[in-house]
């Protein structure tokens, strides 16, 4: 009873960290940069895990404006590791980092229902950035927290950090 329990506890696990990774998706238009970035997660019992997460940023308007909220969306299209158990629901959070004329981090965010077992996970992130400084920025990927509901293990929390080099997920022009 105990080993059965505890290996649904570590599915359970890479479930959420798999799952909550793949929840970061938008419908992405044609002028969306693709990115591909490994990330580091730590998996409750059962210990860190890379994983690449494939997908596309698209920051609109581009170009934007000083002192005009830019929005941004975030698609993941593929994860390199699949989910093994169902997941009841979902959230996550991922820090967005900017370098070029500014320097400045700032959060996108979403949540989903239900994900069946060994199914991808999609979902939607979103959130907005308001430029002060004109010029060119680049916007790369950082930290992840996945928080995900499962049967018989509560909501778990999946933090996931993203492994260098951290490639460019999108560039903002701001006049």
């Amino acid at each position: 009873m105990t080993r059965s329990l505890a290996r649904r506890v570590a599915a359970a696990s890479t479930v959420l960290a798999i799952g909550g990774l793949g929840a970061l998706a938008v419908q992405a238009p044609a002028h969306a940069s693709d990115f591909s970035a490994a990330y580091t997660c730590d998996i409750p019992l059962s210990g860190s895990q890379t994983v690449t997460i494939t997908g596309t940023l698209t920051a609109s308007p581009n170009p934007s404006t000083v002192g005009t909220s830019t929005h941004f969306a975030l698609h993941i299209s593929s994860l390199s590791l699949s989910s093994p158990v169902a997941i009841n629901s979902w959230s996550a959070t991922a820090a967005l980092d900017t370098t070029g004329a500014q320097t400045a981090s700032f959060s996108v965010s979403g949540s989903g229902g239900s994900v069946p077992a060994n199914q991808p996970i999609t979902g939607d992130l979103s959130g907005d950035w308001t430029p002060t400084a004109a010029g060119t920025d680049q916007v790369q990927g950082g930290d992840v927290t996945v928080k995900a509901s499962v049967s018989l293990l509560g909501t778990l929390t999946i933090p996931c950090t993203p492994n260098s080099p951290r490639p460019v997920a999108e560039t903002l022009t701001v006049n």
